[in-house]
């Protein structure tokens, strides 16, 4: 592993347990084994580092695996989008509990510069990619602002097994983890594709 993946995993670490603004240069290269002057090398500054940081978190976010995409399978959008919803809901499961997992709460909570980077870099095609699903699986008829709303319900519903875990293990349901992904899945893909039913339903009532 080279020096600069070094100081990377480090500053995941750090920054996940301390936050941007508590964890500093000096730990990060303590943990990394490195030279303080290494950061600067290595990304500019702190800053840099900590945008360079949230990119790999959130590329590493699942285990590898490929989003779904439209174009994979043009004639199949509702079992497209459900593919999708299930890569989703594994992205999260498999980053619960770990450093990639903290770190985008904490970025979550307390958003700093780079989650605009972020944001437009890594997370808008995501986004962008869902939309196209949305769009295509409910039959194209969806104004812009429901077609969105649809994309935000969605990713709500995969998120709350991630970021509401701890509640949910001290409530009466059991406890969902990585091994009820595809039932998760299922579940929210099927309300989903109701969802578009009714609203055809009532467009054409």
């Amino acid at each position: 592993m080279s020096t600069r993946e070094d100081i990377l995993n480090a500053a995941m670490s750090v920054f996940a347990e301390r936050g941007y603004y508590a964890g500093t240069v000096r730990d990060i290269c303590d943990r990394a084994g490195a030279n303080v002057a290494a950061v600067n090398y290595h990304f500019k500054d702190k800053a840099t580092l900590y945008a360079e940081v949230l990119q790999h978190a959130y590329r590493n976010a699942g285990d590898g695996e490929p989003m779904p995409t439209l174009s994979e399978a043009p004639d199949e959008p509702a079992e497209q989008l459900a593919a999708w919803i299930g890569w989703y809901v594994r992205r999260l499961l498999h980053s619960g509990g770990t450093d990639v997992g903290r770190l985008m709460a904490r970025e979550m909570a307390e958003p700093t510069e780079a989650l605009d980077h972020l944001a437009k870099g890594a997370v808008q095609p995501v986004f962008g990619e869902l939309g196209r699903l949305v769009d295509a699986a409910s039959g194209g008829v969806l104004d812009e602002r429901t077609l969105k709303l649809h994309c935000v319900a969605i990713i709500g519903q995969c998120l709350v097994f991630h970021t509401g875990r701890a509640m949910l293990e001290r409530l009466d349901p059991p406890h969902f983890g990585q091994q009820d992904a595809d039932e998760i899945t299922s579940h929210i893909a099927a309300s989903v594709l109701r969802a578009f039913d009714s609203s055809n339903e009532d467009a054409s009532a």
